[in-house]
């Protein structure tokens, strides 16, 4: 399946394809940073936002789960940094992306954009 890769920050690398190799998880957006290991192996994840109207996400990878989600700053329980996915009403294709993990990476973070959102986001490590 060829997935175009956003680039975010310069954490990005170029691909073409994207390959799932373990599927993560669902997770739901609580105003805080959700972070998850990255798999020995893992080059890329992508990312689903499942949200509706405004219900942006932001992502970030760290050295470890505190680095990853200091990553996204959260500010008023909403996200101000970090790699930007819209929601699937308002991005459609672009809802869903996958981005190349960073050469020292073995964490990413998630947490919603705008305050109060709850969508549901997909998770899926892949090389």
């Amino acid at each position: 399946m060829k997935t175009s890769l956003a680039t975010g920050g310069g954490s990005a690398r170029e691909t073409s394809l994207f390959t799932p190799s373990s599927y993560d998880a669902d997770l739901t957006m609580n105003g805080t940073a959700q972070t998850g290991a990255l798999a020995t192996g893992v080059k890329k994840v992508k990312f689903g936002n499942l949200g509706a109207t405004t219900e942006a996400i932001r992502v970030a990878f760290g050295t470890d789960a505190t680095d990853a989600a200091s990553n996204l700053t959260i500010v008023a329980a909403a996200a101000t940094t970090g790699h930007y996915i819209p929601a699937s009403t308002q991005g459609g294709a672009n809802a869903f992306q996958a981005l190349g993990v960073p050469r020292l990476a073995t964490h990413y973070a998630v947490a919603n954009a705008v305050a109060a959102d709850v969508q549901v986001v997909t998770v899926t490590q892949g090389i």
